[in-house]
C-alpha cells in the first residue's frame, strides 16, 4: 500500500476553505456531497435525484487502498454539505474529513456490522482493521440508501420526502438483488470461493460462501510462494473448479494457481466504477453471473 503523503499542510488548507461557504454546484441541485468512490456515489446520486449534486473522490481504475488526495480534493472535503466514506478503505480520506470536515458525513462502516481485514495467510484476520468492502454486499447498500436519506432529509427539510421515496425505489432494486443472489447461489457445486484480492468477504459471508484470499489488502504486495502453494492445497482438497481473480488485481496470479490444477479462470469485479452503459446493479448482475458459472451453480 502506498505511503499517504499529505500534499499541502493543513494551516493551508485552511486557508484555502476560509471564506468558502457550502453553497452546491450551479444548477437546480440543494445539497453539495461526495463519496469516496462509485458505488457510494451511486447510492447519493440513486437518493439524491436533481436536488444533489454528486462528487467522487476516488477514480475508477484507481488503487483505493492507497489513494492519496489532492489540494483540491481537500478543498472539495470542506465545502460539501455531506461526505460518504469507509473509514479504512483509504487514510487520506479519512485524515482529510477531519482536516477539512463537511456539514455532515456517513462512515458506511458504521451502519453495518464490520468484519475483519484479513491478509493473504489463509485468509487470516489482520489485527485491528477492518474489512473496508461493504459495498460488495447489495444488503449493505440498503442501509446506506435509508441513512443516506435522513441525512439530506436534514440538511435539505424541503427534499425530504422526494428522499424517503427515492431510497424506497432503491431499496427495492438492491433487495431484489439481494434475492437474486440468494437464489443464484443456493445451489453450488462448490462454496468455496477463492480469489486473488479478499475483497468479498461480506458477499461470501451473506451468502454462505467461504471466501480465500491468494493476496492480502495491499494489491501492490504479490504472495509469496508458500502462500501460493497453501492456496492450491486449500483448492485441491475443497475440489474448487476456478480461481477468480478481482478486476483490481494481477490476473497471473490466478493462472499461476489455475494453471497447476487445470482449473478455470474468471473475473469478479471490485466494482470501483460503473461499466459501460450500466450501474452498480449491473455490474453485480454480472458478478453474480460469473460466480455461478465458477462455482457450479444450477
Amino acid at each position: 500500500m502506498k505511503k499517504l503523503l499529505w500534499a499541502v499542510p493543513l494551516t493551508v488548507v485552511s486557508l484555502v476553505l476560509a471564506g468558502c461557504g457550502t453553497s452546491p454546484s450551479s444548477g437546480s441541485a440543494s445539497v453539495r456531497a461526495v463519496g469516496e468512490l462509485y458505488p457510494l456515489s451511486w447510492v447519493i446520486g440513486q437518493v439524491g435525484g436533481d436536488r444533489v449534486a454528486v462528487d467522487t473522490l476516488v477514480p475508477a481504475g484507481a488503487e483505493a487502498h492507497g489513494y492519496e488526495l489532492s489540494p483540491q480534493q481537500v478543498t472539495t472535503l470542506g465545502r460539501s454539505d455531506l461526505v460518504v466514506y469507509v473509514r479504512t478503505l483509504a487514510a487520506a480520506v479519512d485524515d482529510g474529513v477531519k482536516a477539512a470536515p463537511p456539514k455532515a458525513s456517513i462512515d458506511v462502516a458504521s451502519l453495518i456490522t464490520t468484519r475483519p481485514a484479513v491478509d493473504g495467510a489463509a485468509s487470516q484476520a489482520t489485527a485491528g482493521g477492518i474489512d473496508p468492502h461493504v459495498w460488495l454486499d447489495p444488503a449493505n447498500l440498503v442501509k446506506l440508501a435509508d441513512a443516506v436519506a435522513a441525512r439530506l432529509g436534514t440538511l435539505d427539510p424541503a427534499g425530504k420526502d422526494t428522499y424517503t421515496a427515492n431510497a424506497a425505489t432503491l431499496d427495492g432494486r438492491l433487495e431484489k438483488l439481494d434475492s437474486d443472489y440468494r437464489s443464484g447461489l443456493a445451489h453450488c457445486t462448490s462454496r468455496t470461493l477463492v480469489v486473488t484480492h479478499p475483497a468479498f468477504g461480506y458477499l461470501a459471508d451473506q451468502y454462505q460462501l467461504k471466501q480465500v484470499g491468494v493476496s492480502g489488502v495491499d494489491e501492490d504486495t504479490e504472495p509469496s510462494p508458500a502462500r501460493i502453494v497453501e492456496v492450491e492445497k486449500i483448492a485441491a482438497a475443497e475440489r474448487v473448479p476456478t480461481i477468480f481473480s478481482a478486476d483490481t488485481s494481477n490476473a497471473k496470479i490466478a493462472d499461476v494457481i489455475a494453471g497447476s490444477l487445470n482449473l478455470k479462470t474468471a473475473e469478479l469485479s471490485v466494482i470501483l466504477g460503473a461499466p459501460s452503459g450500466g450501474d452498480y446493479i449491473s455490474a453485480a448482475e454480472r458478478n453474480l453471473t460469473t460466480l455461478r458459472d465458477g462455482l457450479g451453480c444450477s
